[in-house]
């Protein structure tokens, strides 16, 4: 087959696409598709063709970090963005549905085909047809490119057992797509959610102390994982003693059993049905993650933590839960006037019934489920965690020597606290480096 027949095969493969349609909205796609059409076009000139093509070398090599693949090749490059392509078929396959229908199945098996033929692109003919000359070939000739693996190996190669719907179904189960199948922890900017390519690398084993809340915690995380109700969490109390640490270190303990996590900052509390919108139906469990949770007396973005926690009219999805730290623990500062005796008068700021103002402050904490309280270290605590977080480092160091160091340090620096314990170990381990 000649190449310009060739290209026409391909082109017409990849418009012809029905459930896997949305890969033609890629930029790289689309300069694919432009490249074939170069080629069945007369008019456009190898020169044009080339700056094309270099184009799509470009966009595909900038795409590499996004697909954590530093040797990716053209094949492989095809075949990740299939695996996390958000589609009918792989959302019903990723919300554990054993039938999909038989229309969908007929259409993702043509769609299969027609992307094992664009995937094995014989890109190294095409270019040494179009160059003309070796010299010109050699230039052009990208490293690398054509893989060198047969597709069905590159396919068993990701976890596949084979190139078929039933296999794809399997493995959209297992992991699911999208971003949420590429990310373990997310952030929502205000507008969408974004993956973080490199979450905080705490694990639970490392966290020194609070072993009760440390429970309370995996185990209501474990129950919400496993399908079985669960509650939602608080947790409060003095700074540095590791809130936050402790809630992004379950994503190390629970990601690959489906969970995810969503940093919703403070400042877009309001977006909270957009965010649940994005997650309510997919086959993941999510921890909608509020750090440093607090309000002033004169903030109401407050009433909306109540209907994330509780739902408005619209009930909060089984399979989300929202984790909160913050250094109050009824949320709200309160004021002199909030308490007020019981009665109908006015308080400077004319509210008639001050005491329900103080209750509805009072109530935004004890809706959720599971509160846990953090409160910073005595000094025998303290030196106890310096010594944990120096053994898991594997420092060597006099326990008196160490003792005195560390007491120096929480004297000048920061008090204690578990944050005050690591920062002066990785100050001691600094300097011993």
């Amino acid at each position: 087959m000649d190449i310009r027949s060739k290209a026409r095969q391909i082109l017409n493969c990849s418009q012809s696409l029905v459930i896997y349609r949305d890969l033609r909205n890629l930029e790289i796609w689309r300069t694919m598709e432009q490249l074939m059409k170069g080629i069945i076009d007369v008019r456009v000139s190898p020169a044009q063709w080339m700056e094309s093509y270099h184009k799509l070398l470009h966009l595909l090599f900038c795409d590499m970090p996004a697909v954590k693949d530093a040797n990716l090749f053209w094949s492989e490059w095809v075949l990740d963005k299939v695996l996390h392509s958000e589609n009918v078929f792989s959302l019903q396959c990723e919300q554990q549905k054993d039938d999909v229908g038989a229309e969908i199945s007929r259409a993702v098996e043509h769609d299969l085909d027609c992307v094992r033929e664009i995937a094995n692109i014989p890109w190294m003919d095409i270019v040494s047809s179009i160059a003309g000359s070796e010299e010109i070939y050699n230039v052009f000739k990208p490293l690398g490119f054509e893989s060198p693996a047969a597709w069905d190996d590159i396919v068993k190669q990701k976890g596949l057992e084979g190139w078929d719907t039933s296999s794809l179904a399997s493995y959209y189960r297992r992991y699911g797509t999208g971003i949420f199948s590429r990310y373990l922890g997310l952030y929502w900017n205000g507008s969408t959610l974004e993956g973080i390519d490199k979450v905080d690398p705490i694990t639970l084993d490392q966290l020194v102390g609070y072993d009760m809340q440390k429970q309370i915690l995996i185990e209501n995380t474990e129950k919400f994982v496993k399908g079985y109700p669960a509650n939602n969490v608080l947790l409060y109390g003095d700074k540095g003693t590791g809130k936050s640490s402790m809630v992004k270190a379950l994503i190390h303990k629970f990601g690959d059993e489906g969970l995810r996590i969503i940093e919703l900052p403070k400042i877009y509390m309001e977006d909270y049905y957009k965010v649940m919108n994005k997650i309510e139906d997919r086959g993941f469990k999510f921890i909608l993650f509020i750090d440093d949770l607090s309000f002033e007396e004169h903030e109401t973005e407050y009433k909306h933590v109540k209907a994330l926690l509780e739902g408005g009219l619209k009930v909060k999805p089984s399979n989300v839960l929202v984790y909160a730290t913050s250094n109050r623990r009824h949320l709200i500062r309160q004021m002199a006037s909030d308490r007020s005796s019981v009665g109908y008068h006015y308080n400077d700021e004319g509210d008639i019934s001050p005491t329900d103002s103080m209750q509805e402050k009072l109530s935004l904490s004890d809706r959720f489920g599971i509160t846990l309280t953090f409160i910073a270290p005595n000094q025998k605590g303290y030196l106890e965690m310096v010594q944990a977080i120096a053994r898991s480092r594997g420092l060597k160091i006099d326990d008196e020597e160490l003792k005195e160091r560390a007491l120096q340090w929480e004297k000048r620096f920061n008090g204690r606290s578990g944050r005050t314990a690591r920062q002066f170990i990785d100050d001691l381990e600094g300097r011993s480096l």
